[in-house]
Parts: structure tokens; sequence; C-alpha cells
């Protein structure tokens, strides 16, 4: 997909780009693309694909303009395409996705000898 809209600034601010998950399969880039067309211009349009060529079930589309971006979501949120109730939102960079500070907790280990017990291992832990 080229874009057709040459300002690199323009594009890496995200202004009028959302997220499209639970695509069904058949979903394409151009049924994509004709299904979010009717709320704005679209600069971008693609569905992300594995090695295949098979749909991974999401997307992106890049509207020339955030009132094109809102409408869409709050058209086709919640919406059935093809078999499947998708979700539309608006695209949030990795960064910006509110990473949890998540501490894990779970260790596994491996190779332990038949009689160690529970109490032993806690005490291997401490």
């Amino acid at each position: 997909i080229m874009w057709s809209h040459r300002d690199p600034a323009f594009r890496k601010s995200g202004v009028g780009n959302i997220f499209i998950k639970n695509l069904d399969k058949d979903i394409d880039n151009e049924a994509l693309h004709d299904t979010f067309s009717q709320f704005g211009m679209i600069l971008s349009c693609k569905v992300a694909t594995d090695a295949t060529g098979q749909s991974k079930g999401y997307g992106f589309v890049h509207f020339e303009t955030e009132e094109g971006a809102n409408l869409a979501i709050e058209k086709v949120n919640g919406m059935q395409l093809a078999d499947k109730v998708v979700y539309v939102g608006p695209f949030l960079k990795r960064l910006d996705r509110g990473a949890s500070d998540s501490k894990f907790t779970n260790v596994f280990v491996k190779n332990l000898a038949e009689d160690v017990d529970d109490a032993a291992l806690m005490k291997l832990a401490e």
C-alpha cells in the first residue's frame, strides 16, 4: 500500500489512524478499504498477514482526517463483518498503550531430584 501523503511527520503522528481487530480471515486489504472508504479519504489500509499471506485477524486504516477516523470508530466498532464482530479503536503506539509494570512471580524449575518436596524447594528459594 502506498502513501498518498508524503509528509512523514503526519504519518508518524498517528492522527487519523485506527486499529481493527477480530477480522475474519477472508477479509483482505481491498475488503477493508471498501468497508472504511465511506467514512473519509483513506491514506493507507493494511490487513496484517503471516509469512504465508494468511490474515492474522487485525488491520490498520489511516484516514486523512481525525474526523473520518472517529466516524469509522463510532459506526463500525461492534459491527459484524463477515461472521465476526470487530473491535475498531484509535491506533496507539506500543509505548502509549500503558504497558503494565507487571512483576512476574512464577518460576519454572526443572531437573530436580525425585526426593525434593515442597519444603525443600522453598528452602532453596529463600
